[in-house]
């Protein structure tokens, strides 16, 4: 099969030839249509980040069954179209048999992201295991399912926030995950929702996605100030989707007093905050590491139905051939937001 593989920081992905996978008990192969490009896999292969040499990333992925090994978990067929949950579960732990795969007790995240970590989808091919499908209505375009993975991101955010009717809500960062989340965090009750970033296309896709204010955190000195000024009051709940040091220190100086700081960003550098600042502010804040099997299945139906849209941040698509330049553009997004490999 064909696939791109990382190899060192500062170096351009590349295209190879790889063996074709082969399904062992309980697993299946999948033919990769559509691979989101994910910031954490950005972070990632950046100096200093976790992304394993050799690999091949990408897990937001979906696609077409190509092959089952015997035993499979489900009634699984040849050609069944179906989303992946981004890891890789026992199936029969406890976790596992009470459909909480999430926190099976020897799970894996595939896609590169560490020593040991299986590949990922940024290929023709993937090895999955059958419990951790979900199968695409015949609604939802498959490469719109691949957007379920950062959209179940956002959800899970929302969730961790305990998210009260009226809120004000202030996300940071205006990439797949913060425009998620913005959708969210409407759907769910906010009463205001302001986004901020610098780019100009991503704070126009906000206001599609439900922002009801958005802030170019590069047109004022002082962003707090700024974000009281627009809500009328410091906000409730701060969701930080940037992962840069720093990021999360301006959030909690940015909440309201007893307020609540969800840290969606996945910052892969040592970071700093003031103890006596966050002190004196009391917040909540909450770490979330991963969503449930049960918000992917969600997502998916409210897609079907048509109570979300997310195609309006699928803004590009390209070909295993484009991904090694496409990737490294996007460490410096212009007019993209999510851009989807379709192999």
């Amino acid at each position: 099969m064909r696939a791109v593989i990382f190899e060192s920081p500062n170096q351009p992905m590349r295209l190879v030839e790889r063996s074709d996978p082969q399904p062992g008990p309980g697993e299946a192969v999948l033919r990769v249509q559509a691979c989101g490009i994910c910031g954490s896999d950005l972070h990632a292969t950046r100096p200093g980040g976790i992304a394993r040499s050799g690999g091949i990333l990408g897990h937001e992925v979906a696609g077409t069954i190509d092959s089952l090994g015997p035993e499979p978990h489900g009634d699984w067929h040849v050609g069944d179209r179906v989303f992946v949950i981004s890891w890789m579960s026992c199936g029969s732990c406890g976790w596992c048999l009470t459909d909480q795969n999430h926190r099976c007790d020897t799970i894996e995240y595939f896609g590169a992201l560490g020593e040991g970590s299986p590949d990922g989808a940024y290929a023709e091919l993937l090895l999955v295991r059958t419990q951790d499908l979900l199968k695409i209505p015949d609604e939802v375009e498959t490469e719109v399912a691949a957007l379920i993975e950062p959209l179940a991101t956002g959800l899970m955010l929302i969730r961790e926030a305990n998210l009260s009717i009226g809120d004000r809500v202030v996300v940071l960062g205006g990439g797949p995950i913060g425009l998620c989340s913005v959708l969210w965090a409407r759907f769910f009750g906010a009463r205001r929702v302001l986004m901020t970033e610098m780019v100009p296309s991503r704070l126009a896709l906000g206001q599609q996605m439900g922002a009801t204010d958005v802030l170019n955190v590069s047109e004022v000195d002082d962003v707090p100030t700024a974000v009281s000024d627009i809500l009328g009051q410091p906000p409730d709940v701060v969701i930080e989707c940037i992962g840069r040091p720093g990021v999360l220190s301006g959030a909690i100086d940015m909440v309201r007093h007893a307020g609540t700081v969800i840290a969606g960003g996945v910052c892969m550098e040592p970071d700093t905050l003031s103890h006596l600042d966050a002190y004196f502010k009391e917040p909540t804040v909450r770490f979330p590491q991963t969503y449930t099997k049960q918000e992917n299945a969600f997502v998916l139906e409210m897609i079907a139905s048509g109570r979300i849209d997310p195609r309006p941040i699928l803004s590009h698509t390209v070909t295993l051939d484009e991904l090694p330049e496409a990737f490294e553009a996007l460490r410096s997004p212009t007019d993209q937001c999510k851009v989807v490999v379709t192999p």
